[in-house]
């Protein structure tokens, strides 16, 4: 998920694309669409690019370049924020922990 601004969609999607490409990322790139097929438009009026790259080689780097990128807001990619993520899945909920955090949590043990 890629924030961006409304002005100059077609082209910061286009240089997203590129930037994909350049770093080896594969996957779809599309507009997030809301209700009633409208685009998506976040609480500061941007809009969202999803981007469904699977496991991105080198996160830090994508996360500087795409924020170079006019028109992009947010990457999305929120690198050094958080221990853990817990994400729903059709299966169950998995919750998925920093390398940090495991090594921790394996050296108290």
């Amino acid at each position: 998920m890629t924030s961006v601004t409304p002005t100059g969609l077609k082209s910061t999607m286009a240089a997203v694309r590129a930037l994909a490409a350049d770093a080896g990322c594969k996957g779809s790139i599309t507009q997030r669409i809301g209700a009633g097929a409208q685009p998506f438009v976040t609480d500061g009026g941007n809009f969202i690019i999803d981007c469904a790259f699977g496991v991105i080689e080198e996160p830090e780097m994508l996360d500087e370049a795409l924020k170079i990128i006019p028109g992009v807001v947010e990457s999305g990619l929120f690198l050094g924020i958080a221990d853990a993520a817990i994400i729903a899945t059709a299966s169950g909920v998995e919750v998925i922990e920093s390398p940090e955090l495991r090594d921790s949590d394996e050296a108290d043990v």
